[in-house]
């Protein structure tokens, strides 16, 4: 009996001790979810905000992707608050049972961030749901408009499933494919999938996915294809209804492997073709003298009929007169060294003559861009300042001037050909135009893209000494352990990006003495080696997006330092005193969520761009009274009177001086320091500020290179300005409206008691306000989410350059322009290019009489359907409508309400039908 008991005595002990074990277990996991959802919750709120402002433009629709994250984000929260009134209502051993519902949340959460991380663009542009036409050169040649032809024929053809189009490089295998993809995008109303499974280590769940998205009835086309790519691994597209596959690559060989059933070769240009093209890219008439005439010629056959290399020689030669200028290129095209065989090695010849003709610095820049991998879209912004930081660009000038010359190079290497334009802010290289670019490094630059190259080298490649400059573009993690190390004594610049690494010992800078240029950006770096303060010739220190990274070493030896960018990064604080031991430091960025060191910033005597935060306006104005003895030019500033662990590094294409300012009270500050050369002014969340915004103006000492206003989140601010102040403008235009007559873009969001843009306009203004004065520079104007505003309150006279009008989810918004009486029939908006009218369910005029918009593109209209009638006006006898008018684009759901719509002649509606499409938003 007694061991009876003691085994009971032992089992209930065992139990009470599990009990108590999960309980503290359970506290533990609660604790862990709820510091782990707070940070997804920050995240969703900055994602969800950013998307917000983007869609403010018309042109951005986020992801669908992102949107359903964002969903999920929001089922997880109702799901967490649910869990925490389970654990403090239910009883004790219901408790014990949440255990395990409260770690399987935890995993969500966790998945929910990872799968954040791998987002790209948050955004897709409106156009691209569609797809977007891409940019094409003109394609030159019968053969050309023949392979266009048959292309064509081949997809209208049930029998062909998949076509392959091949020949050498630089033919134009690529340019023919975009044609294609362009003219299906014109024939046909299919959108375009836009899916990316970069994120999804599995083959069969990306074919499942690719699967899901794809559906029936799609063209997938596959550019520069070097290997046979199994199709099973691609969700085996060809198996649906009515798919094709269309290829491009230099091999015939493989387009048999890969089974196309209808195979293109793209050859190169006739003579007279080649002529044509050269004579094009040279952008004039070839009205020279006979002699001069027949060298151009004869150049343009060095070319042998390639497109690639008529367009780069053609480019590097464009603008030139001189017959001695032509006559000495063509002699070194024809040195006999540079003669080769293979057709290939003859493209090499003519790039590299034109490489030869570029200047120094440019030669610089353009090598530079090697580093990237292979068909790698290249951003300009960092491309740009990469130039500078790496000395190609004169070391002498400005900050502000070696960003125009870095851009100027940038401009020129795309017009002559060595480097693609990839959109407005990206460029790309050609994998010809990369490979010669190399080939002229001599093997001292080098890109590895995967983590088995870089230990095999580390390991085995003695060659490596006389690297120059690496770049460690692995798409995979990377960790370089202890003992590892480069023997690379002359490399002066070294990039590790894409995600890579994770890990990096001391041993793996030790022999990198000469190392001047370490970048890591976007990196999974969690801490730094304490050896890089060894470096001591460093230059620049790029860190910004290692969003892991939370400290960093003492680098008090690197006396040299000129650039140093924390951007983004998990840094808090720097150690104090640090920006001190940076005597020659010109560039510096730090993360929002850290407060600049305004007193150690003060003291940088070289610095020429700063970007960070500050606490409050008074801190602002310590840092621009600096600016008035210093040479600073760059600036972007937040100004964030909050927690700061609510904070983002947003990304800023126009690095133009900028200052936003968050939660801040005005009330008892000095803003005059807001007119200290900003471009760009933010104001969020502020308090203080009277009921007409203008009166912030005023006090402000002639700010006028303030470009950019955006106010969002005000209670007080009930208009722009009043009518008064309007009779002012034209009294005392000095004195008042200087910062009205530059502004050029106004963006008003969740102003809950706002008005109107002018309050008082329904008044008659005698004499009326001079135009140069009042919104005379004025483009874009936007207003979101503005509901006791009844009437817009835009002059009908005062906007000469106005280009366009978004205004959105105004509840009580009646009408947009108001015309007095006598002010005429027609108000004319020379330039409006946009009108966007989006959610306003009591919209009834957009303007109480006819609009002339000789300039006007596009029209999109969603839920307005109080609206009557579109205030267009076009000559009623024309057989066509506005001849800028490409698009109007209105929500499938008011199909009806648009076929209602009334019109001052009845051949309106027929003649603008055409344009109209309906969109599911």
């Amino acid at each position: 009996m007694d061991s009876f008991f003691s085994k009971l005595w032992e089992k209930l002990g065992e139990y009470v001790s599990d009990i108590l074990r999960d309980k503290i277990n359970l506290e533990s996991t609660l604790e862990t979810l709820e510091q782990d959802f707070s940070s997804l919750s920050n995240k969703a709120i900055d994602i969800a905000e950013a998307i917000e402002k983007a869609e403010l433009s018309g042109k951005k629709k986020r992801k669908r992707e992102v949107e359903e994250w964002l969903e999920q984000v929001k089922m997880i929260e109702n799901q967490i608050r649910t869990l925490e009134r389970e654990v403090r209502t239910e009883g004790f051993l219901r408790k014990f049972l949440i255990g395990d519902q409260a770690v399987q949340l935890s995993a969500s959460v966790n998945k929910l961030v990872k799968q954040s991380r791998h987002f790209g663009e948050l955004l897709v542009d409106v156009s691209k749901m569609r797809g977007e036409p891409l940019l094409t050169n003109n394609l030159f040649g019968k053969g050309f408009k023949e392979n266009l032809k048959r292309i064509w024929n081949s997809l209208k053809s049930d029998k062909v499933s998949s076509i392959g189009i091949y020949g050498m490089g630089g033919v134009g295998k690529t340019a023919l494919a975009k044609h294609i993809q362009n003219i299906i995008l014109e024939k046909c109303q299919e959108k375009r999938v836009c899916l990316d499974i970069s994120d999804e280590d599995s083959e069969d769940k990306r074919a499942a996915r690719l699967n899901r998205a794809i559906g029936n009835n799609f063209i997938l086309i596959l550019d520069d294809v070097w290997q046979n790519i199994c199709l099973e691994k691609l969700g085996d597209p060809l198996h649906f209804s009515g798919c094709k596959l269309i290829l491009t690559t230099r091999s015939f060989e493989l387009c048999c492997r890969m089974g196309c059933q209808e195979k293109i070769r793209v050859k190169k240009l006739h003579r007279d073709e080649a002529w044509d093209l050269f004579k094009q890219i040279l952008e004039q008439d070839i009205a020279l003298a006979p002699e001069i005439e027949e060298i151009v010629k004869n150049m343009a056959k060095v070319c042998d009929g390639l497109p690639l290399g008529i367009i780069v020689l053609a480019g590097s030669m464009r603008g030139e007169t001189s017959i001695e200028v032509w006559r000495n290129q063509l002699n070194k095209l024809r040195d006999p060294s540079m003669v080769q065989d293979d057709e290939e090695d003859k493209v090499f010849k003519v790039l590299k003559y034109s490489f030869d003709r570029l200047e120094e610095n440019h030669k610089g820049c353009f090598l530079r861009c090697s580093l990237y991998p292979e068909d790698f879209i290249i951003w300009t912004e960092p491309l740009v300042n990469e130039f500078i930081s790496e000395e190609l660009v004169d070391k002498r000038k400005s900050r502000r001037s070696q960003l125009d010359e870095a851009h100027s190079i940038l401009n020129k290497l795309v017009k002559i050909g060595l480097l693609e334009s990839a959109g407005s802010h990206d460029v790309k290289m050609h994998d010809l135009v990369r490979a010669m670019a190399l080939k002229i490094t001599k093997r001292k630059y080098m890109v590895i893209s995967d983590s088995w190259s870089l230990k095999k080298i580390l390991i085995e490649g003695d060659w490596i000494k006389d690297l120059e400059k690496v770049s460690l573009m692995c798409k995979d993690v990377i960790e370089i352990p202890d003992g590892m190390s480069m023997v690379c004594p002359n490399l002066t610049t070294l990039i590790c990006g894409q995600q890579n690494p994770k890990l990096i010992s001391d041993s793996f800078f030790s022999r990198l003495d000469n190392l001047c240029f370490l970048n890591l950006s976007g990196s999974k770096i969690r801490k730094l080696p304490n050896c890089l303060s060894n470096l001591e010739k460093l230059k620049s220190l790029d860190f910004s997006y290692c969003q892991n990274l939370v400290d960093i070493p003492d680098l008090g030896k690197l006396k040299k330092l000129k650039e140093f960018n924390l951007c983004a990064t998990a840094i808090t604080k720097l150690p104090q005193g640090l920006l001190l031991n940076f005597p020659l430091l010109e560039v510096l960025r730090l993360p929002y969520a850290m407060k600049a060191p305004v007193k150690e910033i003060v003291s940088l005597k070289c610095l020429e761009e700063f970007n960070g935060r500050v606490e409050n306006v008074f801190d602002l104005n310590k840092y621009f009274r600096y600016r008035k003895s210093q040479f600073l030019s760059i600036f972007l500033i937040l100004v964030f009177g909050g927690d700061s662990k609510h904070c983002n590094d947003a990304v800023y294409r126009d690095r133009g001086n900028r200052v936003d300012v968050h939660g801040c009270n005005f009330a008892n500050e000095d803003l005059s320091v807001l007119a200290h050369d900003i471009r760009y002014l933010g104001l969020k969340d502020c308090k203080g500020l009277s009921n007409s915004l203008l009166d912030l103006f005023p006090r402000l000492n002639k700010p006028c290179s303030l470009k950019f206003l955006d106010i969002r989140h005000f209670q007080e601010i009930e208009c722009f300005l009043d009518n008064e102040l309007f009779l002012m403008a034209n009294l005392e235009p000095e004195s008042r409206f200087l910062p009205l007559s530059n502004l050029e873009e106004i963006e008003l969001v969740r102003l809950p008691n706002f008005i109107a843009l002018v309050r008082g306009i329904g008044a008659a203004i005698q004499p009326p306000p001079p135009q140069e004065i009042v919104f005379s520079s004025l483009r874009i104007l936007t207003i979101f989410d503005c509901n006791r505003m009844r009437k817009l309150g835009l002059p009908s006279s005062a906007f000469p350059n106005l280009e366009r009008i978004i205004t959105g989810r105004c509840n009580e918004l009646e009408e947009i322009i108001e015309v007095q009486e006598g002010e005429g029939r027609v108000v004319s908006l020379p330039k409006l290019k946009e009108l966007f009218l989006w959610e306003l369910p009591r919209l009834k005029s957009i303007c109480n009489t006819t609009m002339s918009c000789d300039s006007i593109e596009r029209i999109e209209l969603m839920i307005c359907p109080e609206l009557k009638e579109l205030p267009l006006y076009f000559d009623p006898a024309s057989p066509s409508p506005p001849q800028t008018l490409k698009e109007i684009w209105v929500s499938k759901e008011d199909k009806e309400w648009w076929e209602s719509l009334e019109w001052e002649h009845r051949t309106h509606s027929h003649l603008l039908q055409p344009l109209v499409h309906f969109a599911s938003w």
